[in-house]
């Protein structure tokens, strides 16, 4: 593929990612959200063998993945490691599988729930922010996740100690989560599996091929209408003193384009820092972005632009 090696990373990436990975581990933890429920994400600290690292490159992947299976996630890791970047990874429990579905892992996954633990991983983290470079990447709900915890900081007056935030493909809308239901459902009736209170069983293909059996995210319902629901606000999201990258896909129809220009214009209207947001659209790109280095405008010049603005 001339458009992994021209950015440096070869064609077997992902055979060669594992071993990356484990020789340049440097600490892996788990943070909690501090609530009731008490929930858990495994935060991971990579250090770039390359001497005189250019900062952190914070990953937070999207619902029903994480950093180990997701192809997007996956290749930005290996970039980064490469190419004197560390990496941090958010896994929450949006992205852990189990071998069947339950009610009660369902109930304990809320939308309320995920925010707060992707903040408390977000203060977790700040020591190993300050005077670097920090750039934090969010896709989909992972973004959509990112957006609301980092407004929840700003509200208590806290400071965001991050670079950049660029946000691919957030506030995925409720039309592709009622579709989503759907298939879940016709899936469940198809083989037989009875889904008391309407929970939804939700599968990825790249943890099938990674564990090579079928396995479980479970969700409820309002999970998904509390994501699409959660108030807009750019009064808060001016206040993270971060450059800001919304980047959407042409042919994404999990989110809406037009939403996400419309957002971005709110954004930039609230502040007289216009130069610090960015709205970028992917020509051909899905929401995956599996296919992002047909862009002449990839997501690793999309970082590296964001690397070269934090330093003016």
């Amino acid at each position: 593929m001339k458009q992994f090696k021209q950015l440096g990373v070869p064609d077997n990436y992902s055979e060669l990612l594992p071993g990356l990975k484990q020789k340049n581990l440097k600490w892996e933890t788990v943070c909690y959200s501090g609530t009731k429920i008490n929930s858990s994400a495994t935060i991971s600290y990579y250090a770039t063998p390359s001497p005189n690292p250019f900062g952190n490159i914070i990953l937070s992947p999207g619902m029903c993945t994480n950093t180990n299976i997701d192809p997007l996630m996956k290749t930005l890791t290996y970039w980064a490691l490469s190419h004197r970047h560390n990496v941090i990874t958010f896994n929450t429990f949006l992205g852990e599988f189990h071998e069947t579905p339950t009610v009660e892992n369902a109930r304990k996954i809320t939308y309320k729930e995920f925010v707060k633990v992707l903040e408390s991983c977000v203060k977790f983290i700040e020591p190993y922010s300050i005077n670097q470079q920090n750039i934090l990447i969010g896709h989909s709900a992972g973004a959509t996740g990112i957006i609301d915890a980092l407004n929840s900081i700003v509200k208590k007056n806290q400071k965001v100690n991050l670079t950049s935030v660029m946000l691919f493909a957030p506030w995925p809308g409720s039309k592709w989560f009622n579709s989503l239901k759907q298939i879940v459902h016709a899936r469940c009736e198809s083989s037989n599996t009875k889904t008391p209170y309407g929970i939804l069983p939700v599968t990825n293909i790249f943890d099938i091929h990674e564990c090579g059996h079928t396995r479980y995210v479970t969700l409820m319902p309002k999970f998904l209408s509390d994501i699409t629901s959660t108030p807009f606000r750019p009064d808060l999201m001016t206040k993270w003193g971060t450059y800001i990258t919304i980047v959407a896909g042409e042919k994404d129809r999990k989110t809406s384009l037009e939403l996400l220009q419309e957002r971005f214009n709110e954004l930039q209207n609230t502040t007289k820092n216009r130069n610090r947001f960015k709205f970028i659209v992917l020509p051909n790109a899905k929401h995956s972005f599996l296919d992002v280095y047909e862009n002449n405008r990839s997501v690793i010049s999309l970082i590296q632009s964001q690397r070269r603005r934090g330093q003016k």
